[in-house]
């Protein structure tokens, strides 16, 4: 309001400002309130409950549009309609409620997958005491880079780190600024240049209002409620995630580094996972979340997150384990079995290195006292949790038991006492030195050594122990459904340990009897002349020998080839030795360099076949008025080439091949086969490539029948910016891989160098860890050492 009077203004405005900054006491406050709800009720059937929150209100509506609410309630509805976007599109049916149940699984073997999940982690007491969350709490600014303001209609006023934030207070930082605020719940934002931003509680519910710029947020994991982030044009709901907002003139865009991000937009939901990318206007380009995160001031934290990788990687791990009293001790029904070694010395040591490197560095030492601040405690308990028990931890489970069961030997008494203490929601039941543990307590009341010994399923768990267990997980698919695994699987094997300094993963399915149908098409390991002709600079290699390549053909009852055609492809078929590669080897751009090689018996009868194809399916293509394929050959130097191409010729529908040595290589350019044939010739294959090599499993196999390598990070990365964000991120982060396939008459195993398993240690250790964090602490250590020597390749 304006007057003509500029000390009435004046005056008016000192007013304002005294009555907004008394403090009120909270007794004279209650005691309004109370009055306030005293008179509203009045006219009201029954004493009204308090409305909190959205969920409060959205109950609301039914009686709110059928006009059967107070008039006072009625009201408050009405101006809670005109604030919340969302509460007023749900009151017009235009989206379904936010806070909403998730309707039950049912699935008859959840059990076991819920099993496997936390036998994977081996970490199922942190996961129950994990301390993360907590109830409200008061804002604070915790670091301030430049200046930060408090925005106010009496102007701006500078705040430092240590204040504390009211709510709905604005703060806005300023040019070349930035500042971290440790909201009421915990959660951590990380405010850019020019960011304005407020945040205002409801209940159990905390709202941060972004007016402009971009912050990234570390939500805290909450008991209830939710945090939300609202701009001008949309709302994200999350709890115990990293993501950032931006919010401009063109729109906002969302990116989510960890956990799962709802975002409501244009009356529609959208649920984000890790590496994606959201934007509300069609002006805005997407850029990868790296990209989207590059300002904050935690990047040093990422170089500091690595070396503490590094660093665990260099500690003594737990050792593997030849035999097990656990596993011969299970019921005799058991249908899924784990183990996992006692962490508690490789714990310890890992909190020796957590001390060590934070003393060094300061990047380190803000995040364990910030979004990494629970870490410390995490790894307190989980040792204390380890002391208690033995070298093994087995985790089981039956069809009676509908439900994991832990067991353990003890190694200390108290361990029920300890799970009680710490909150830990599980039952407990010890006998004769053995503990049991877990979610359900029916689930308990198990017999042991009732017989599991006698089972053919113990067998080929004691035959995993025979080469020595660290993290093994089994199951008898059998059990699993009316008709057992797929293609006849009976048994699941999968184990990870370290051999020789190196991570080995393995897994195998055994089946019910000799292998058919798809999984009989593998044949026995066999040498892999084939890949003698790709170069060490492959960024793709899938090779592998088949049983019978012409009676693969025969189990394709969807092919249409008409019957002459089929023929002479199976005469084609015929003549091939079941040897086969295929590779990337050079650029992929602007025409993949793709390569072919096939072993070949009889090229002369292959070449005639495949011709008698050719002219057969041209005389088809002229009937029904198309063009026949281009075919070609020329003798250079003694050596015949051969050309197959479309109609319409053009690089991507051309191929070139040529036989050389009992083997058929192809390859989209002729310079593509001249160079394979020289590569053979020099002895200088990706078998010899020391990427390759240092990525093959360590056992005693000499052949595979199949191994499939990858190095396609530095291949595809000019594509990163045409693809969208998602696979651009994952482009990204794509690292060598080598998996090798082993089969036999009754069973497949895989084996490889990496984590085939996808287990990693920091999720577990970390709970509301920043994305920054990636892969700091690899879970792949409790693999387990060897302790016999296994000679170099």
């Amino acid at each position: 309001m304006n007057s003509d009077n500029p000390q009435f203004d004046l005056a008016l405005e000192q007013a304002t400002s005294e009555i907004r900054g008394e403090e009120v006491p909270d007794a004279v406050v209650e005691a309004a309130a109370e009055r306030v709800w005293a008179r509203i009720s009045q006219g009201a059937a029954e004493p009204p409950e308090r409305i909190r929150t959205c969920a409060d209100f959205q109950a609301l509506l039914p009686d709110f549009r059928a006009g059967r609410l107070p008039e006072a309630r009625a009201l408050l509805v009405q101006d809670h309609l005109h604030e919340c976007v969302t509460c007023r599109n749900v009151a017009q049916g235009k989206v379904v409620p936010i806070l909403r149940t998730r309707p039950r699984s049912n699935h008859a073997v959840r059990w076991a997958l819920a099993a496997g999940v936390m036998a994977a982690g081996g970490l199922v007491i942190w996961l129950s005491i994990n301390p993360f969350g907590g109830g409200p709490g008061r804002a604070i600014v915790q670091s301030v880079n430049g200046t930060l303001f408090e925005v106010s209609p009496a102007g701006l006023r500078v705040m430092a780190a240590g204040e504390v934030l009211q709510d709905a207070v604005e703060i806005r930082t300023a040019r070349d600024s930035d500042a971290t605020v440790k909201l009421a719940d915990g959660s951590l934002v990380e405010l850019r240049e020019r960011a304005d931003l407020s945040a205002d509680r409801s209940g159990a519910d905390l709202t941060v209002h972004l007016d402009h710029g971009s912050i990234i947020v570390q939500a805290a994991k909450r008991r209830s409620g939710h945090l939300y982030v609202a701009t001008a044009d949309c709302r994200v709901a999350v709890t115990g995630t990293v993501f950032s907002v931006s919010s401009g003139i063109p729109g906002s865009r969302v990116s989510v580094v960890e956990g799962e991000v709802h975002l409501m937009h244009d009356n529609q939901e959208q649920v984000l996972h890790p590496g994606e990318q959201a934007s509300t206007g069609d002006r805005l380009e997407a850029v990868t979340v790296r990209q989207d995160l590059a300002w904050s001031r935690n990047a040093g934290l990422q170089r500091q997150l690595a070396v503490l990788r590094s660093n665990l990687d260099r500690l003594p791990m737990p050792q593997v384990r030849y035999s097990s009293r656990l596993a011969g001790s299970l019921p005799a029904s058991t249908v899924f079995f784990a183990s996992i070694p006692n962490l508690a010395q490789y714990l310890a040591a890992a909190e020796g290195v957590f001390r060590r490197q934070a003393a060094d560095s300061p990047e380190l030492r803000a995040w364990l006292s910030g979004p990494g601040s629970g870490t410390q405690a995490v790894l307190d308990k989980l040792r204390a949790a380890n002391e208690y028990l033995g070298d093994e931890i087995v985790i089981f489970g039956t069809p009676e038991t509908a439900g994991p069961v832990f067991l353990a030997e003890t190694k200390r008494e108290g361990f029920p006492e300890f799970l009680k203490k710490s909150g830990v929601p599980l039952a407990v039941e010890t006998r004769s030195g053995l503990v049991l543990f877990g979610p359900r307590k029916e689930a308990l009341a198990v017999a042991l050594d009732s017989g599991f010994q006698k089972t053919p399923f113990y067998a080929h768990i004691a035959e995993a122990y025979s080469q020595g267990a660290g993290i093994l997980l089994s199951a008898d698919l059998s059990h699993l459904g009316s008709q057992g695994g797929p293609e006849g699987i009976r048994y699941l094997i999968a184990e990870q340990k370290e051999i020789d300094h190196h991570m080995q993963t393995r897994a195998a399915v055994t089946f019910d009897g000799p292998r058919t149908g798809v999984a009989a098409w593998l044949a026995p390991p066999s040498p892999m002349g084939a890949l003698d002709y790709v170069s060490g600079d492959a960024s793709f290699v899938a090779a592998f020998a088949v049983t019978s390549p012409a009676a693969i053909l025969d189990h394709q009852p969807e092919v249409t080839v008409p019957q002459p055609e089929f023929g002479l492809l199976k005469e084609a078929a015929s003549t091939l030795g079941g040897e086969f590669a295929l590779a990337l080897d050079g650029p992929a751009f602007p025409v993949p360099s793709w390569k072919l090689v096939a072993e070949v018996y009889d090229p002369a009868r292959f070449q005639a076949a495949l011709g008698k194809f050719v002219a057969e399916y041209s005389r088809e293509a002229v009937a029904r008025g198309g063009k026949p394929p281009v075919t070609g050959q020329e003798t250079i130097d003694g050596r015949t080439y051969y050309t197959l191409a479309g109609a319409d010729t053009g690089p991507l529908t051309e191929a070139h091949y040529t036989f050389a040595s009992g083997y058929l290589i192809a390859a989209p350019t002729r310079a593509l086969l001249a160079r394979a044939l020289e590569i053979k010739a020099n002895g200088t294959g990706i078998v010899h490539s020391p990427v390759f090599a240092g990525m093959l499993p360590r056992d005693p196999h000499t052949d595979f029948s199949a191994v499939v390598f990858q190095n396609l990070g530095t291949t595809l990365a000019p594509l990163a910016g045409l693809l969208p964000q998602q696979a651009a991120q994952s482009i990204g982060n794509l690292k060598p891989s080598l998996i090798a396939a082993y089969a036999d008459s009754g069973s497949i195993a895989l084996a490889s160098t990496g984590d085939l398993l996808g287990m990693k240690l920091n999720t577990f250790l970390s709970g509301s860890l920043s994305g920054m964090a990636g892969n700091a602490m690899p879970f792949p250590h409790f693999g387990g050492t060897n302790r016999e020597k296994v000679p170099s390749r």
